[in-house]
């Protein structure tokens, strides 16, 4: 049962990254990798998106990147330069690549793995993972937070 869901997640996770996910913030499509969280909703972005940023935020840190969705918002909102950290490798990998095809990539650096840059911001977003649980495969690594205590 557990290969079955494995790999119907493996499918849709190809289906994702082949199409795209549109994002309207962007007005352009983010392609997640196998294993990178996919934005299901788009308030967060939205979030990021509209709120006023601080005066002369000219440094942004997205803390746990993913598809680097948030740190792309910034970059088109003027953020100069935008550091997007993940401790997940397969994220950093599609943070970079989503930077690349968004035309952002000189102003979103992807160092890593990690999630903790040095140095200082003028703004640091994060979209942590969200559901107490124990994560069973790749795929729900971006979703579950062990580190909950409503864990199971």
């Amino acid at each position: 049962m557990r290969a079955g869901r494995e790999l119907l997640g493996v499918l849709g996770a190809h289906q994702r990254r082949g199409r795209g996910v549109l994002i309207p913030a962007l007005g352009a499509r983010i392609h997640p990798h196998y294993g990178v969280f996919s934005p299901p909703r788009s308030e967060y972005v939205d979030l990021v998106a509209q709120a006023p940023l601080p005066a002369r935020t000219r440094t942004a840190f997205d803390l746990g990147a993913g598809t680097g969705v948030l740190a792309s918002v910034l970059a088109r909102r003027g953020v100069a330069r935008v550091t997007a950290t993940d401790s997940n490798p397969r994220a950093l990998i599609c943070a970079r690549s989503n930077a690349a095809r968004l035309g952002l990539a000189g102003r979103i650096d992807v160092p890593g793995p990690g999630l903790y840059p040095g140095g200082r911001a003028d703004l640091v977003v994060c979209n942590p993972p969200w559901l107490p649980g124990r994560p069973v495969s790749d795929l729900e690594k971006g979703v579950y937070d062990p580190g909950s205590p409503y864990a199971a």
